[in-house]
């Protein structure tokens, strides 16, 4: 490209009957040319500067746009302060009790969770994985004996409104005391995010029911 631009100009320098067109007069011609490169490199490395910045949106876009930004980079969340835990009750959440509640009480119980999903996205966008991990121990005559279990969930999440939350009710239930031994059991729930996952987690312990 530089060749074609001397060329250029040493085409247009003889057109217009400039003096003769010789090293001596490209000579400041050839020295702007050779010195071009050097302010394209510093015009490209601006460029990229301003590539990697990313876009800036405008007064109406950041009005239109910016809140549903904000949803997407604070992915599934719990819709209130109340929104993910243990509750009592056995269908319903009649008594939230929070995320770590040691040993319950004779009763029912669930864990429940009520998201905010960001209104965006295909269907299976959004997906929590559920956990938990449970050790009975079981006295018998010659001492106790113990168990582990595990149970995994995924679910797909979507927006419910701006009125409620996402509604996984119950994503377990409980009965204290439990039957084959006292049970301790922990509990997360995961919201993938690039950004970060959003984990919550607890905890729960029902004493034998023999």
């Amino acid at each position: 490209m530089r060749t074609l631009s001397v060329l250029g100009l040493m085409a247009a320098l003889v057109g217009c009957g400039g003096a003769e067109v010789n090293e001596a007069s490209c000579k400041d011609i050839c020295a702007q040319m050779n010195a071009a490169p050097a302010t394209a490199g510093a015009g490209g490395a601006a460029a990229a500067d301003v590539k990697e910045a990313g876009p800036v949106l405008t007064a109406f876009e950041q009005d239109l746009l910016g809140p549903l930004v904000d949803e997407v980079r604070k992915g599934v969340t719990a819709y209130d302060e109340q929104g993910v835990g243990i509750c009592k009750g056995e269908r319903t959440c009649d008594e939230f009790l929070g995320l770590k509640v040691g040993e319950l009480p004779e009763g029912k119980y669930i864990v429940k969770a009520e998201l905010q999903v960001p209104n965006v996205g295909e269907p299976g966008t959004w997906k929590v994985q559920f956990d938990t991990e449970c050790t009975t121990t079981k006295k018998t005559a010659n001492g106790e004996t113990s168990s582990t279990s595990n149970y995994s969930r995924s679910y797909d999440v979507r927006f419910a409104g701006k009125d409620r939350g996402y509604r996984l009710m119950p994503l377990r239930t409980i009965e204290s005391p439990s039957k084959g031994g006292a049970r301790t059991c922990n509990w997360k729930l995961v919201a993938p995010h690039p950004d970060g996952d959003k984990v919550f987690e607890g905890q729960w312990t029902t004493p034998d029911a023999d």
